[in-house]
């Protein structure tokens, strides 16, 4: 057997995770603004308050998502080795289809 190498997989998902995370917190962030100024009374109406209640709902949504993209991430780190054979799969990975 050959001597084990640094698992080309797992460092391409690291990669990825690190580029989602920024991703994934603008998603977190971006409505936080809107969510502060409704709350600072910036339009109070029915109107407003349907907004509202579908503003909120879509922000749990969205970081909803979010956590569970870097969460699935996490999940595909955890499960690879840190060290593969030459010859496993995680080292042509980009040619499986």
């Amino acid at each position: 057997m050959a001597d084990e190498i640094p698992n080309p997989y797992l460092a391409a998902i690291r990669v990825r995770r690190g580029q989602a995370v920024p991703v994934a917190a603008d998603l977190r962030d971006d409505l936080d603004g809107v969510i502060r100024a409704m709350d600072a009374g910036a339009w109070i109406s029915s109107t407003a308050d349907d907004f509202y209640t579908d503003l909120t709902g879509h922000h749990r949504s969205v970081t909803t998502a979010a956590d569970g993209a870097i969460a699935t991430f996490d999940d595909a780190i955890r499960r690879q080795p840190e060290k593969v054979e030459p010859d496993a799969w995680q080292t042509r990975w980009r040619n499986l289809r």
